[in-house]
């Protein structure tokens, strides 16, 4: 049912692109999204989508005052094309705010304006990565990163977690080759909620400097945190930017802001950084040849107007709720589900019933679909045996849903 549709116009694509679209790589997101689109326009009545972290809160009212300030008061060639890094004030005032935060000196020349999170990842592996590398990464894991190490020719090497969802240190020094070019990180978590602790970070900085003194290029940790200020309790991330010094931070205001489709983000190198100077020219360099050129000048105008202020966020509150109530009514039914802390995901595990049978996550994914409800199975993200469930989605969603796994696993 999930195997993707591909016409005889197949035979005009890549042989990359049309092995993935014809087998098992190709998002598991994004199909159970288009999905769920086919199944609105069936008149067979509501459809419980929880399979895309798109969010469903509104920009906060200061991101649209902001943004009719900004165009109300244009300065001349304010739309036209800029440095390819972005606007210099801009990124000054983003460098502040991280200095601030993680107790480092950075300057704009340390920040790097981006087409969101996705087109930062894919900057920064387009800029450090050849053909033959590999990048690390703790499971469960955001999908897409397996795409964007093909985009490179390099190979992305999933290591599987501890019980509690953080990084397995001792693991990931077992895995980690000659061929390691950098950890990409991503908390708080997609899809887990979690939050990786300070102690787990400080283990993995100090093993990465004991190899680093044996490598001519140290591992880079790539730090993906577009959750960070999506936390339940407003408390601070943990980040490897105060702990380790080759550390890029990569984020986005698609789910703080709501501005997913605004495809708004920046890359922050630590100043500690080996060679900062000649990294930064050459992510300004990668992101004109990959095609992004700059970011969009109007969203870089709008986030100094946004940002620090008391109205600039979304109410993650919603997000918790809906996560909490969601949980209840799945440990009800026998499933395993870690608290989320951040975000607006959960990863249960499977009643104990379901789990050792192989392909179990798919089977009920495929069971609740026949319900007109749209989860991803967790295979989709390195750990068969688990769903992700996007509480990014209206109350009468999530109230469906739940409906839908009781008829289904009671």
């Amino acid at each position: 049912m999930f195997r993707a549709v591909v016409d005889a116009g197949a035979a005009q694509l890549s042989s990359r692109v049309r092995d993935t679209l014809l087998g098992s790589k190709e998002s598991w997101t994004r199909r159970m999204f288009e999905l769920a689109g086919q199944l609105r326009k069936d008149g067979g009545g509501p459809v419980h989508d929880l399979s895309l972290g798109n969010p469903s809160l509104e920009p906060p009212t200061a991101w649209r005052k902001a943004v009719v300030e900004v165009l109300e008061g244009e300065p001349p060639g304010m739309h036209r094309y800029m440095t390819n890094a972005g606007f210099p004030e801009v990124r000054a005032f983003l460098a502040q705010r991280e200095s601030a935060r993680y107790g480092l000196e950075l300057n704009e020349g340390h920040v790097l304006m981006t087409v969101g999170a996705a087109g930062a990842v894919n900057v920064f592996f387009r800029a450090i990565l050849d053909p033959g590398d590999t990048v690390m990464v703790p499971a469960p894991y955001f999908t897409e990163y397996d795409h964007y190490c093909t985009n490179v020719g390099a190979q992305l090497v999933p290591v599987r977690s501890t019980d509690a969802f953080e990084p397995d240190v001792d693991a990931m020094m077992a895995a980690l080759t000659e061929r390691t070019r950098a950890i990409l990180i991503n908390s708080p978590n997609n899809p887990t909620g979690a939050i990786y602790s300070e102690a787990v970070l400080r283990r993995l900085a100090d093993a990465l400097r004991a190899v680093n003194e044996t490598r001519e290029r140290p591992v880079v940790v790539l730090e993906d945190s577009p959750y960070r200020d999506l936390t339940y309790d407003g408390s601070d991330v943990p980040s490897m930017m105060r702990l380790y010094e080759h550390t890029a931070l990569l984020t986005s205001h698609s789910k703080d802001l709501g501005l997913a489709g605004e495809r708004i983000g920046y890359i922050a190198l630590s100043p500690k950084m080996a060679g900062v100077e000649t990294l930064a020219r050459g992510l300004g360099f990668c992101n004109r040849v990959l095609g992004f050129v700059n970011a969009p000048a109007l969203m870089q105008r709008v986030l100094p107007k946004v940002l620090g202020t008391p109205e600039g966020r979304v109410d993650v509150d919603v997000y918790a709720r809906r996560c909490r109530k969601m949980a209840a009514g799945l440990r009800e039914l026998g499933f395993e589900v870690a608290e989320p802390r951040a975000g607006f995901f959960l990863f249960p595990q499977l009643p104990e019933s379901m789990r050792g049978q192989e392909g179990a996550d798919v089977k009920l994914t495929d069971a609740l679909l026949a319900k007109r409800t749209i989860v991803v199975p967790g295979t989709a993200f390195g750990v068969p045996g688990h769903l992700r469930l996007s509480m990014a989605t209206p109350d009468a969603a999530v109230d469906g849903a739940l409906a839908a796994f009781r008829e289904v696993c009671s």
